[in-house]
């Protein structure tokens, strides 16, 4: 199957990067500039601040070189993931990271100057600095860990070296990786590549399916070893930097960072980590009986790996438009009220989505959204006219949403804190589900199954997801050699525990499935729990009126501005105990009674 190029697409569909940038010699300009406003930030960091306004200026300064360098690595990442064969979006990529290892030891000296301040003399200049002072304390607090600036000079100089193993993973699974060819049964001969290796499962002829995950799977087979190797190399790049910069393990690290940067840390106790993987852990039995479900509906002696991904609805797959599947999602949003839903409308107008799949375009993820504090949010989708593809484009519009409110306040608070940046996303899934279901029909069959995979997903398989990059991290940890062997059964093993309804051939316990990850942070599977288990406090409590959409809003607005355990109280949930992993269990068994889960 053979994708347009891009030019064939309706400009309507494709993004408007001349919002962030008009032509790329504006991007040129634009970091020369920032060079020259890291320069002045540079000097104010020389001398600690005395007065009030000194530490205003430095702070001020300290957030535009932050929202400068968020625009640059925006407009260099939309560029090159629309043209992936373009030498020039290639080169101002490797600028970019040129730029942002320019850029570290420059914050590092604002934090180091910070820390070295007289803790009274500290408040007494925060204390006529309304709106500063969570972002002045989070920048100080991070001093402990900031060192010389030697140290952080040599840190810096390595920055493409310790990256490397993210675009060898990449360029593996995209570029080495030779897609296999398996043919349909109406004779088509189709290329299994990563982006479109879920649709291909999805197809009702079950021997076909097989065929596709026994060639998918034995391609990416054949590259175990490199794959393998270059997850333990940034798990080890990971650990040095972890243990250089005083923090407690990888994990500590990872839970401690914000997405996009922003320069602040809003930190995630580690035992949060502990406590939602046990939780789920301890929740499992929903997510079993959905396994036992799907073989049922599937009329299927045995479920097989090959399985979980087909539509178990009994009707034709619904053929979606662009302007339907956003009508719907329009549509979905009413529970967060007449203004959220304008909003939305406004960005679907504004040419901030490129909807369609095309050539040269990345595929390898089914949608991202990325943003600036400055420019706002962008969707890169792969719509393909389908319910699966509708809740991805609902999925990201929820990010977003999230960004177009929290830009309201002062930018260095408009970046989701990683761990509830999931929230607004998943809800949007769960309201789009419930629309669908309210329809009937076609669609709503086709719309049960997404509900069921959105929560299973999420929840659970992302729990599992968790529990298996903690043990490749704490393996690296520990000195111990991370072998494609000790990877493929710790992966099995976890399998066995989350999914033992699915049955695999003799010998293969389905350890290979986890070639391919790896290529973001190690820990960042938590999120999409946590994500999970805060859009259904809020679905619920949105239906039964405890939080109004006003809250919700500003709920969106204010949660960059406090840690996220505190974001999560403001909804309810303490995300440090297990009743909240408990109660989105039963939320889910409870979708699975509305979805038609079939009874044992």
């Amino acid at each position: 199957m053979s994708l347009p190029p891009r030019d064939e697409i309706d400009p309507k569909h494709r993004f408007d990067l001349t919002r962030i940038f008009a032509t790329p010699d504006d991007w040129t300009t634009a970091r020369e500039t920032l060079d020259d406003r890291l320069d002045r930030l540079r000097s104010l960091a020389d001398e600690p601040p005395t007065r009030p306004d000194e530490l205003r200026a430095l702070l001020d300064l300290t957030e535009e070189c932050y929202r400068r360098k968020q625009r640059l690595g925006l407009y260099a990442r939309l560029a090159a993931n629309v043209n992936t064969s373009s030498a020039a979006a290639a080169t101002r990529e490797r600028d970019f990271r040129e730029l942002e290892a320019a850029f570290e030891p420059v914050a590092a000296a604002v934090r180091r100057r910070l820390g070295a301040l007289d803790a009274a003399a500290f408040d007494d200049l925060l204390a006529s600095l309304d709106g500063d002072r969570y972002y002045a304390r989070n920048l100080r607090a991070q001093a402990a860990r900031t060192r010389e600036p030697a140290v952080e000079e040599a840190i810096a100089a390595h920055a493409e070296a310790r990256s490397a193993p993210t675009r060898v993973l990449r360029a593996v699974t995209t570029e080495d990786v030779d897609p296999p060819t398996v043919e349909r049964p109406d004779g088509e001969r189709v290329d299994v590549r990563v982006g479109d290796y879920v649709t291909e499962l999805s197809h009702p002829d079950r021997g076909y399916r097989r065929a596709v995950y026994e060639a998918y799977h034995g391609e990416m087979e054949r590259f175990e070893a490199t794959l393998t190797r270059a997850v333990a190399e940034k798990l080890s790049a990971a650990a040095t930097e972890a243990d250089l910069r005083g923090y407690d393990s990888i994990r500590d690290r990872d839970l401690r960072g914000a997405y996009p940067d922003a320069g602040l840390e809003p930190a995630v106790p580690e035992a949060v980590h502990d406590t939602l993987v046990d939780g789920v852990r301890d929740a499992l039995g929903p997510y079993h009986r959905a396994q036992r479900s799907r073989r049922e509906r599937l009329g299927l002696d045995a479920l097989r790996p090959w399985d979980r991904r087909v539509p178990t609805a009994d009707a034709p797959a619904p053929t979606l438009d662009y302007g339907d599947a956003t009508g719907l999602i329009l549509e979905s949003l009413d529970p967060l009220g007449e203004e959220y839903v304008d909003r939305t409308r406004e960005f679907l107008a504004e040419r901030r989505v490129d909807v369609f799949p095309t050539r040269d375009k990345r595929t390898d993820i089914p949608a991202y959204c990325p943003s600036s504090a400055a420019d706002g949010a962008f969707v890169l989708a792969n719509f393909r006219e389908d319910v699966r593809t509708t809740f991805y484009v609902a999925h990201e519009l929820g990010h977003a949403l999230d960004v177009a409110y929290r830009r309201e306040g002062p930018t260095r608070y408009a970046t989701a804190p990683t761990a509830v940046c999931e929230v607004p996303s998943i809800l949007h899934e769960l309201l789009l589900a419930e629309r669908c279901l309210d329809a009937g029909g076609a669609l709503a069959s086709h719309a049960r199954d997404r509900l069921v995979e959105c929560l299973a997903g999420n929840l659970y398989r992302n729990a599992r997801s968790a529990a298996f990059k903690h043990a490749l991290a704490t393996t690296v940890e520990a000195g111990e050699e991370l072998s494609p062997t000790v990877a493929r059964e710790a992966y099995a093993d976890l399998l066995a525990e989350f999914d033992p309804i699915v049955e695999y051939e003799d010998g293969d316990r389905g350890g290979r499935e986890w070639l391919g990850m790896g290529m973001r942070l190690p820990y960042s599977s938590y999120q999409y729990v946590l994500g999970a288990t805060g859009a259904l406090v809020v679905r619920d409590r949105l239906r039964e009126g405890s939080l109004s959409p006003a809250d919700y809003r500003r709920f969106l607005r204010t949660a960059g501005r406090t840690p996220p355990v505190a974001s999560f109280e403001s909804l309810g949930i303490d995300v440090r105990s297990a009743t909240p992993y408990e109660r989105a269990a039963a939320a889910f068994d409870g979708y699975l009674d509305r979805a038609g889960r079939v009874r044992e």
